[in-house]
């Protein structure tokens, strides 16, 4: 029996689609000509993900994901991606961005949660809120200070991509694929049909353009030229997105003309940083997630820099004058000397503005570092953070520390707080020219 067959054909027909080309040929080979001739769409008919069990699974979000050893949560993005839910959702596997929202706000705000890992196997789906999502993710990250990192098992493709770039780390296994950085949209002209049907269809409409791509009749020049500059709107707003979230070059990215990179390859693009399995992965978030709480300021840890910072202002308080008391009177009549003036009041506004303002620097000095430690890794750089902290060295200074080191490549170590890592911990080696310009794109990433 059909089902929300006008919903199903408006989600594949002449609207843009940010979709990996061989599953958006699979889709429409399988389900067009049912919706075209009218014949029942069944469950049976939609292309569905393969949904692995994980054993040793914890407890489970109610919005979807589960929660891993060490406080990192896993969200799968599995199969096609759709802008809201309906039976397709439900039934046939397919995921939702209103879903997978909703997923990110619950985990975010678990106070168990320590990080959020993205397991990613989808050939993308709708272009309809990607965008949208995949921004969510990255400042939902900020605001929480919860990182989000991305393992593509197996494809992130388009749509996939898009959300998986939310991420400031991407792995691939070695069969992992990652791309198809473009945009597509399909229609049918099935005007040579119906006249061998011996139909015709009229359409009686206001508005010159309001019939335009319809597929009873050719698709127009002008109906042509309007789904190209949708299409081609939305895939410059996809080269934007991956350029800001990855800090690549955005020529760099239209050269790749959506083409699809597959494990190795994924790193030497840029599109992914390192080649791990699942597992291999989830133990590098939840031990650099150990890192970076041992030596940044976390939610638990403020209160007790807020105290610290308390005990400084009210340290630098001015004390209130001492009054020595005033010898007592001879018995002689004479006036009564006045009494001593009461001392001047504290300002203590002025003392917790002054708090609250070394309170807000500190901890954005903090946070910077910890990014900077971040993009370090990506250099293959060791931005020791706590030593940075101490030190009390400024967000501009641990950046050349890093630049420095970066550029000196496997040469001698010239910071105990910044010096390049071992070759083993690299996947690959730039020259010192690479690393600089890496750590330039690097440090353009929001």
């Amino acid at each position: 029996m059909p089902r929300d067959l006008p919903l199903v054909a408006s989600l594949l027909f002449d609207t843009p689609l940010l979709i990996h080309r061989g599953k958006a040929n699979t889709i429409l080979t399988a389900i067009g000509p049912r919706i075209l001739d009218g014949m029942a769409v069944s469950v049976s008919d939609i292309p569905r993900p393969q949904r692995e069990a994980r054993g040793g699974v914890g407890r489970a979000f109610r919005s979807g994901g589960y929660m891993a050893d060490n406080g990192i949560a896993v969200l799968p993005v599995l199969g096609t991606l759709i802008r809201r839910g309906s039976w397709l959702d439900s039934e046939s596997g397919l995921t939702s961005y209103s879903a997978l929202s909703d997923a990110v706000t619950e985990i975010m705000h678990d106070p168990a949660t320590r990080g959020l890992m993205l397991e990613l196997d989808s050939p993308g789906g709708e272009a309809n809120g990607c965008f949208d999502l995949a921004r969510f993710i990255r400042s939902a990250s900020e605001a929480t200070g919860i990182p989000v990192w991305c393992h593509v098992n197996e494809v992130a493709a388009s749509a996939g991509y898009a959300i998986a770039s939310s991420a400031s780390q991407i792995w691939v296994p070695t069969t992992g694929e990652v791309g198809s950085i473009g945009c597509l949209a399909a229609h049918v002209d099935v005007s040579e049909a119906d006249k061998m049907a011996g139909v015709r269809w009229n359409y009686i409409f206001f508005g010159a353009e309001k019939a335009d791509g319809n597929p009873h009749e050719p698709l127009s020049d002008r109906a042509r030229a309007s789904l190209q500059a949708d299409v081609d709107a939305l895939g410059e707003m996809f080269v934007q997105l991956v350029s800001q979230h990855r800090g690549i070059d955005a020529d760099k990215i239209r050269a790749t003309e959506a083409g699809m990179f597959r494990g190795a390859e994924a790193v030497e693009s840029g599109l992914a940083d390192k080649s791990g399995t699942f597992d291999e992965a989830l133990e590098a978030f939840a031990n650099s997630v150990d890192e970076m709480q041992t030596v940044t300021p976390q939610a638990s840890s403020k209160s007790r820099l807020k105290v610290g910072l308390m005990t400084k202002v009210l340290a630098q308080t001015p004390p209130a004058p001492v009054v020595e008391p005033e010898p007592a009177p001879a018995p002689a009549p004479a006036p009564v000397a006045p009494a001593p003036a009461a001392p001047a009041a504290v300002d203590t506004t002025a003392a917790a503005q002054e708090m609250e303002r070394l309170l807000s620097a500190e901890t954005a000095r903090c946070e910077g570092l910890a990014a900077i430690a971040a993009q370090a890794d990506r250099l293959g750089v060791t931005f020791n953070v706590g030593e940075a902290i101490k030190a009390k060295m400024s967000v501009a200074d641990a950046r050349s520390k890093v630049l420095d080191a970066a550029a000196a490549g496997d040469g001698e170590n010239i910071s105990p707080i910044a010096a390049p890592k071992a070759k083993a911990e690299t996947s690959k080696v730039l020259d010192a020219a690479g690393k600089a310009s890496a750590w330039a794109k690097a440090m353009k990433r929001k």
